[in-house]
């Protein structure tokens, strides 16, 4: 199976939400359980 190549946007996109993520947690929830539920992310996956 070949591996799927990132396109610079689309890293660019992805990086720019999981930060997005983090800050929620950190600046504006203060709580993963309540930023998982804004992103409708689980747990682990914020974590990962």
């Amino acid at each position: 199976m070949a591996e799927r190549v990132w396109s610079e946007k689309d890293l660019v996109r992805r990086s720019n939400r999981r930060l997005a993520v983090l800050r929620h947690a950190e600046e504006v929830s203060g709580n993963v359980a309540a930023t998982c539920r804004y992103y409708g992310i689980s747990r682990t996956v914020l974590y990962r």
